[in-house]
């Protein structure tokens, strides 16, 4: 892959973030991370008029429209004009093609979560409003049940140990795009497969499953091979019940919200037993000669794989540890040396045909369906996906969305695209949409492309979610919180997104968006709050922060850091600057961060930030390179891990449940956040009662004021996104944070 060092220099001030990836659990992962490559936006009032004005001093003549198109491509680089004169266009009558930003090619959770991939499971319904889930989202947010998919309303009832069943009837001419019907056992199966005491070990999935179902912790845990809260009464109808100590969940229709399987696309031989509560081997099924070594291989695998996570999460202590350190370490090698036993005495005994078919369907999943889902229950099917292009197809089994509405267009292409040219394809119908532009100059150009007719229009709503700088909070320097807050202080945020957004941007200084209910109704009494840092450049602070770190002597690691000297040093040589802070024991203090090579934010950082950093003793590093190595890095970093910073951007779901981000329970915190305020104030948030909106505000600002002085992300700014499509392009005209052009798709069409 590509990886190129972003040097910095004292030309210019910015900041910003870019890409990344974050989100709830498992189908409830509709909180997809936001990894547009210019992420800032505002909520000032439009500039339309201005636009207009302008052209209108202009004449709208065809020689001021052509020294427009010319300075617009004076702009551009020259590898980006070579993109640009060398696009192979793909559209065509019966085709609408969507650009994107770089696509992973992972077109099912819960692996990575880039958002480019996330619209294409969308489109075809491995993931969210289009899965035929039975409960899902309106444009506004609100939570419905699907009865395009349900044939009565869920009926929940309460029982006596304060847990809740939910019975669901679902039609029965649902079917697959191959044709094959949806029963109840697939909705089952999903719940099954993926909570499997194996999954996670088997496919190194993220998702931990259902875990507000009763039963879950004997069921994951391996204890109980039945799942306590499933039940299926007929082909049709099944129950699911709710933990009581998962209750009372402030949005508790989330918790009502299953999706379907196609168990055939990953085994000919799993079925659900008639109880609905496990994975069962069919009738007359023997493991084959041939299958039997691969049985043995799986194991071998999940043993390898166990020892490596046990290794990584429980380093053995040092000779010199004290007595309870090695104490609970002894416990928790005893542990899994009982594990590996486990494991081991299956490849010499009785092999249960079972597990080895579940397995087997696992790495069929990771290896096969996860990349190349040609089974779902969308409005497309998934034809294809070659050079960052997924080509799709309507899908005629599709029973439409919650609204009764059924995609018309016969093929959909999801296609990267180079973002600096994005507008200039849309302009020359070279592309039909270009969705959530954030960079301030692009949505300049599209508006104005609207205005001159060139584009067939554009749509905007606020950003659910933010642009952040993030951390790994429990390994390198970045494991200080004051070494975290102290690098905010060497960022002028304002600056950034003037810089980068041009106007379409604000800062922010907590885990919202403007466009949240929360943030309507108590940002403002939160940011006038005395003791809600609103970190501002001041290389004072953070130098006051930093002796407060271990980072408080030079070299030696005894005689202590001197500010003075540091300013002295700085002002005769700032590029020869050698005068950092050290430990006792003379580590370095080093911050390395690693940025997407396409975003402009990555260069912006590394043009302020390594400078300030050096004035208060800090070596600050930026890298860029592509947004998959970027994921690596965040997603599996090792213990003495290069990076532990990387700009990105995070978009939420509903509901609204940090608990899977900073619990140090939750399958989502790869900050590695272990706080005792945050586990209990995560749990506080989601166990609101739901008629007691006010006391969820008040923990929200809690939760908000503890992340803001934890900080584990930097927020960097809330955006206006702008959505623009071609004059072909006819009903895009529903346009929200929680529904984009995926969604409104079915209600789109192509006037040619």
């Amino acid at each position: 892959m590509k990886i190129k060092k972003v040097f910095s220099t004292m030309m210019a001030l910015g900041l910003a973030a870019t890409l990344a990836a974050c989100g709830g659990e498992e189908a409830k992962k509709d909180d997809a991370a936001d990894n547009k490559d210019e992420q800032a936006v505002d909520q000032k009032e439009d500039s339309k008029d201005e636009a207009e004005e302008s052209a209108d001093a202009q004449d709208s003549s065809d020689s001021d429209a052509d020294s427009s198109d010319d300075a617009e491509e004076s702009d551009l680089s020259e590898e980006d004009k070579a993109d640009l004169e060398n696009f192979e266009k793909v559209t065509s009558d019966d085709t609408l093609v969507v650009g994107t930003s770089e696509m992973s090619g992972d077109f099912y959770g819960s692996w990575s979560n880039n958002s480019y991939d996330v619209k294409v499971r969308r489109y075809i319904g491995t993931e969210g409003n289009n899965a035929y889930l039975t409960m899902v989202q309106d444009e506004g947010g609100q939570w419905l049940a699907n009865m395009t998919v349900l044939e009565k309303e869920p009926e929940t009832v309460k029982n006596d140990d304060g847990s809740e069943t939910t019975t669901f009837t679902i039609k029965k001419d649902l079917k697959w795009s191959d044709g094959e019907p949806i029963t109840a056992d697939n909705y089952l199966f999903d719940i099954l497969f993926h909570t499997y005491p194996s999954y996670q070990l088997v496919t190194g999935s993220f998702s931990i499953g259902s875990d507000s179902v009763k039963g879950y912790e004997a069921y994951k845990g391996g204890d109980d091979d039945k799942f306590a809260g499933l039940e299926k009464v007929d082909d049709y109808t099944f129950k699911v019940t709710t933990d009581a100590s998962y209750l009372p969940y402030y949005e508790s229709a989330f918790l009502k919200q299953v999706m379907p399987f196609p168990i055939h696309a990953i085994s000919d031989n799993l079925a659900i037993a008639p109880e609905g509560n496990k994975i069962i081997a069919k009738d007359g099924y023997e493991p084959t000669e041939e299958e039997k070594p691969k049985y043995i291989e799986n194991i071998d695998a999940q043993i390898a794989k166990s020892n490596e996570e046990f290794e990584e999460e429980n380093p053995a202590p040092a000779d010199d540890a004290d007595s309870d350190a090695k104490a609970a370490y002894d416990e928790a090698k005893k542990a899994q040396d009982e594990k590996i036993a486990e494991l081991e005495s299956r490849k010499s005994g009785e092999i249960d045909p079972t597990s080895m078919l579940i397995e087997e369907a696992m790495q069929k999943e990771f290896n096969e369906y996860r990349i190349k889902p040609t089974v779902s229950c969308g409005p497309y099917k998934f034809d294809s996906f070659e050079n960052n292009m997924a080509r799709l197809s309507l899908n005629e089994n599709y029973a439409g969305n919650f609204k009764g509405e059924k995609a018309t267009i016969p093929n959909v292409i999801v296609q990267y695209v180079n973002s600096k040219i994005a507008i200039d394809l849309l302009e020359n119908g070279d592309i039909d949409l270009w969705e959530s532009e954030a960079e301030g100059p692009l949505i300049d150009q599209m508006r104005t492309a609207a205005d001159q007719g060139k584009i067939g229009g554009y749509n905007t709503f606020e950003r659910n979610g933010y642009g952040n700088v993030v951390f790994l909070t429990d390994r390198g320097a970045t494991k200080y919180k004051e070494v975290r807050q102290a690098i905010a202080h060497l960022m002028d945020r304002n600056n950034f997104v003037q810089s980068f957004a041009g106007g379409y941007g604000v800062v922010t200084n907590g885990m919202y968006g403007t466009s949240q209910w929360m943030y309507k109704e108590r940002g403002a009494d939160l940011e006038a709050s005395e003791d809600f840092n609103k970190y501002t450049l001041n290389l004072d602070k953070a130098n006051e922060l930093l002796d407060q770190t271990p980072y408080k002597f030079e070299a030696d690691g005894t005689t202590p850091w001197d500010k003075a000297k540091a300013d002295e040093e700085y002002s005769k040589n700032p590029d020869g600057f050698d005068y950092y802070r050290y430990d006792e024991n003379g580590k370095k203090l080093q911050v390395n961060q690693y940025g997407s090579d396409e975003s402009p934010i990555t260069t912006l950082i590394s043009n302020q930030v390594p400078v300030n950093a050096k004035q208060v003793g800090m070596e600050y590093n930026v890298t860029a390179g592509s947004f998959a190595t970027l994921l690596d890095y965040y997603y599996y970093p090792k213990d003495d891990a290069e990076y532990t910073a990387f700009n990105m951007g995070l978009s939420f779901g509903t509901p609204f449940d940090p608990w899977y981000q900073y619990n140090s329970k939750g399958s989502d915190n790869m900050t590695r956040t272990n706080d005792p305020k945050a586990d209990e104030l995560t749990v506080k948030l989601r166990q609101t009662d739901p008629e007691d909106k006010e006391g969820y505000l008040d923990t929200w600002e809690e939760f908000e004021k503890w992340y803001n002085d934890y900080l584990p992300e930097i927020p960097l700014y809330s955006n206006q996104y702008h959505s623009g499509y071609t004059a072909r392009v006819k009903g895009f005209d529903i346009n929200t944070p929680v529904w984009e052009s995926e969604y409104q798709i079915n209600a789109m069409s192509l006037e040619n």
